[in-house]
């Protein structure tokens, strides 16, 4: 779908490309009104060629797959929905707590004293001609976020940079 027909089909304008991208031939966007902030779009020569779809503003879109789940879904919904998935871990994931999270000292209870990781996993369901994909981003397996689109770009964790 091209931009100009998401925009008419949403009722209202997307923002233009912000100056953190250097051409109008790639760039994510969102909604001028400001409705949704939890969904994005990659655009790519005019085309919506990825969808975003996360928490934003302490908000969760009411969005759902063909298989009616979305946000909060669990890692076995996907399995038993698209069958054979690629699972990895999240491109951002470094298997150990996030910056700031104090680690147990020798001799202390782990369960109160730190925060324990929880990994990040991508969880990619193809389309039958591998031209498509809905990538599930998942933490204790939920689905925390979706990303639907044409491969390679929707596979890009920062798309059009």
């Amino acid at each position: 779908m091209t931009a100009k027909d998401a925009e008419r089909a949403l009722g209202t304008k997307l923002e233009p490309r912000s100056i953190v991208y250097t051409s109008d031939e790639c760039y994510q966007t969102s909604r001028a009104d400001k409705k949704d902030p939890g969904i994005g779009y990659v655009i790519e020569s005019g085309k919506i060629t990825v969808i975003n779809v996360f928490s934003s503003d302490g908000q969760t879109p009411d969005v759902i797959d063909k298989h009616r789940f979305g946000m909060g879904g669990t890692e076995d919904d996907i399995r038993r929905a698209y069958g054979q998935v690629k699972k990895k871990l999240g491109f951002y994931d470094r298997g150990e707590p996030e910056a700031g999270t104090a680690k147990p000292q020798r001799g202390e209870d782990t369960k109160t004293s730190a925060t324990e990781h929880v990994p990040e996993f991508w969880i990619e369901a193809e389309s039958p001609d591998n031209k498509r994909t809905i990538l599930f981003v998942t933490r204790a397996g939920k689905i925390t976020s979706m990303t639907t689109g044409l491969k390679p770009m929707v596979l890009d964790p920062e798309p059009c940079l």
